[in-house]
């Protein structure tokens, strides 16, 4: 019986790591311009997430712990969701603003760029706070 309590222990530990894994949501793509997002079967989000990292020099773990800062070193906010259009390129990056109310807004990627930040691999816009808490806000796929 002492045997099982240390197994049971174990898969309670794992299953909460699991359960809290922080890929879920991290890939989405849109079917078309305007429809709601859905997330996509995770083999097909690594590939595309993974894609779509090399096109900034980052792995894909580099840019989806990105922060956003402006060229003066403002932090701006933090990468959440990558979104893919149908073809699964990349077209918007998912930011939680920095501020009251954690809003999540869609960043067009042509707004942003790499830099190096102290050994650190994150994204810089020229956009002002106020133009970024302007961009269409995000709403997550349904489940």
């Amino acid at each position: 019986m002492n045997r099982f309590v240390p197994l049971a222990a174990i898969l309670c530990l794992t299953g909460g790591v699991v359960a809290c894994s922080d890929r879920d949501d991290d890939v989405v793509q849109a079917p078309a311009p305007g429809a709601a997002p859905v997330a996509l079967p995770d083999q097909q989000a690594d590939a595309a997430a993974s894609n779509a990292a090399l096109a900034f020099n980052m792995t894909r773990d580099q840019l989806e712990d990105a922060g956003l800062y402006s060229r003066a070193n403002v932090d701006l906010g933090d990468v959440e969701t990558l979104v893919l259009d149908a073809s699964g390129a990349l077209t918007h990056l998912v930011v939680e603003l920095e501020g009251p109310g954690d809003m999540k807004v869609r960043v067009p990627v042509a707004d942003v760029a790499p830099i190096d930040r102290n050994g650190d691999r994150d994204l810089v816009t020229d956009l002002t706070p106020g133009q970024l808490q302007a961009l269409p806000a995000w709403t997550p796929p349904v489940r």
